[in-house]
C-alpha cells in the first residue's frame, strides 16, 4: 500500500472516530509510575472500568511494594471488574518487580528529566511491558507523540486495510504518528480506543458494523459453503488367477498329458457325487421324563359297623304226620 493511500485512510478513521465518540484524557497530577499502572489496566477495557480498578488498588494496598509481593491471584480479586483481570494483574506485578528489581524503589521521576527516546528505552526494558502501556506513558507522561494501540485497535486498522495481516503480526503500524498531529494524538487515541470496544463486544452490531463501513471497511462476501464430495467404496479386487500345473513328464514317445478345464470340472463333479455323504450328527438324548408327584392321600375313612339283621320271625309250628318207625330187622 501506498503511503499515501494509507495516509489517506488514516485521516477517514480519525474524522469517524472523532464524530462518534467523545474523548476521555488522563489526568494531569499523575505521576511516572501512576501512568504505567494505570495503562496496564486500561488496555483492552473501558475507561470507567479503569478508573474503578486503579482506585482499588490505591484503597486496599498501603503501597505499590505491597501490591508487587502480592500474588496474581490476590491481585485478580481486585481487579474482577476488567474484562481480562488476569492480563491486567500479570502487567501491574510484573512491571512493579521489574522496576524494584532495577532501582531497589518505585521512583522512576528522574527518568522525565532524561532524553526522551533515552527514558521510552529504559521503560521498553521492563518485563511486562507492552506497547500499549508504552505508548501510553509516552503519550501521557512524556509528553512525546504516539498513538497507544491495543489488541481491539489492531483488528480494527486491519479491517479498514490501514495495516495488512503480516504487518499486525510483527506489530508495525506505520504512518500513524505521522499521518495524526501531535495535537490530536490524544484525543484521537482515545477515540480510537472506545472504538476498538465497541467492536470486540459487538462485532455484530448495528453501530459497529456502520462505523466500520464509514471508515472504509470494505464488506466481507459470505463465501458459498462448499460440498464434500461423497467417496465411493473401492471397488474389490478380483484375486489373480492360478497358473495352470505344468505338463506331466512321460515316457520318450508318448505325449504330455494336459488336463483341460473340462476335463478338470467333470472330475470335480465326479468327486463330489462319490463322495460320502456328510454324517449327520447324532440327535440330542430325549431328557429323562420327570417322575409324575405320587397323588394326594385321601384321608382315611372311618369303617361303619355293620347293621345287624333282624332275626328271621318263627314260623308258628305245624303239626306234622308222625314220623316214621324204624322196624328192626329179623
Amino acid at each position: 500500500m501506498s503511503s499515501k493511500n494509507r495516509g489517506d485512510r488514516i485521516q477517514l478513521l480519525q474524522k469517524v472516530v472523532s464524530k462518534h465518540f467523545t474523548p476521555v484524557l488522563a489526568p494531569k497530577d499523575r505521576n511516572i509510575l501512576e501512568h504505567l499502572i494505570y495503562a496496564c489496566c486500561l488496555e483492552d477495557a473501558p475507561y470507567d472500568l479503569a478508573d474503578e480498578a486503579f482506585h482499588r488498588l490505591q484503597e486496599f494496598f498501603v503501597d505499590w511494594n505491597e501490591v508487587r509481593v502480592t500474588t496474581v491471584t490476590e491481585l485478580v480479586e481486585h481487579l474482577s471488574n476488567l474484562p481480562a483481570p488476569a492480563a491486567a494483574a500479570t502487567r501491574v506485578k510484573k512491571c512493579l518487580q521489574s522496576i524494584f528489581e532495577t532501582r531497589y524503589s518505585f521512583d522512576v521521576e528522574e527518568l522525565a528529566k532524561m532524553n526522551q527516546g533515552k527514558a521510552i528505552a529504559e521503560l521498553e526494558k521492563l518485563a511486562g511491558m507492552s506497547k500499549f502501556v508504552l505508548n501510553y506513558v509516552t503519550q501521557n507522561a512524556f509528553g512525546g507523540h504516539a498513538i497507544p494501540v491495543s489488541g481491539n485497535i489492531v483488528k480494527i486498522l486491519v479491517a479498514t486495510e490501514i495495516m495488512s495481516d503480516s504487518e499486525a503480526e510483527k506489530g508495525q503500524i506505520p504512518g500513524l504518528e505521522r499521518t495524526v498531529p501531535k495535537t490530536k494524538g490524544a484525543e484521537f487515541a482515545s477515540c480510537l480506543h472506545q472504538f476498538g470496544l465497541l467492536v470486540a463486544s459487538s462485532p455484530g452490531g448495528k453501530n459497529a458494523k456502520a462505523f466500520l463501513k464509514e471508515a472504509g471497511a470494505p464488506e466481507k462476501k459470505e463465501k458459498p459453503k462448499e460440498v464434500a464430495p461423497v467417496k465411493s467404496a473401492p471397488v474389490a479386487k478380483a484375486p489373480p488367477a492360478k497358473p495352470a500345473p505344468p505338463p506331466t513328464k512321460t515316457t520318450k514317445g508318448e505325449p504330455a498329458k494336459v488336463d483341460s478345464k473340462a476335463e478338470a470340472a467333470a472330475k470335480a463333479e465326479a468327486a463330489k457325487k462319490t463322495a460320502a455323504p456328510a454324517k449327520k450328527p447324532a440327535p440330542a438324548p430325549a431328557p429323562a421324563p420327570k417322575k409324575a408327584a405320587p397323588p394326594a392321600k385321601k384321608p382315611a375313612e372311618k369303617p361303619v359297623a355293620p347293621k345287624k339283621a333282624a332275626p328271621p320271625a318263627k314260623k308258628p309250628a305245624t303239626k306234622g304226620a308222625p314220623a316214621p318207625t324204624k322196624r328192626k330187622p329179623k
